[in-house]
């Protein structure tokens, strides 16, 4: 399933536009193409910098979530590979 720009979300509307992943600092984003220009333009070195960056236009809230859902390409696959059962092994006394 193709994520959806975060900040439309928020916002209630629906991006018809193409989804972009943007890595800042620790976190991907998923944004459309016109908030992803915006984050572009500002480069934001960090997370709470790119949350003042989509404030809401009359609050003190921001746009985009504390939280994002797990994206495990952040990560580096494991170089022994997928982790084995938990079961003894046949030589284990």
């Amino acid at each position: 399933m193709s994520r959806m720009c975060e900040v439309c979300t928020t916002l209630g509307s629906s991006a018809k536009s193409k989804v972009r992943r943007i890595l800042i600092a620790e976190r991907i984003v998923a944004l459309c193409e016109d908030h992803a220009k915006t984050a572009q333009d500002a480069e934001p070195s960090s997370v709470p910098a790119l949350r003042e960056l989509y404030a809401e236009p009359s609050g003190r809230r921001s746009l985009l979530s504390r939280r994002s859902p797990l994206d495990r390409r952040v990560f580096p696959a494991r170089p022994e590979g997928r982790r084995g059962s938990d079961g003894r092994r046949a030589d284990d006394c």
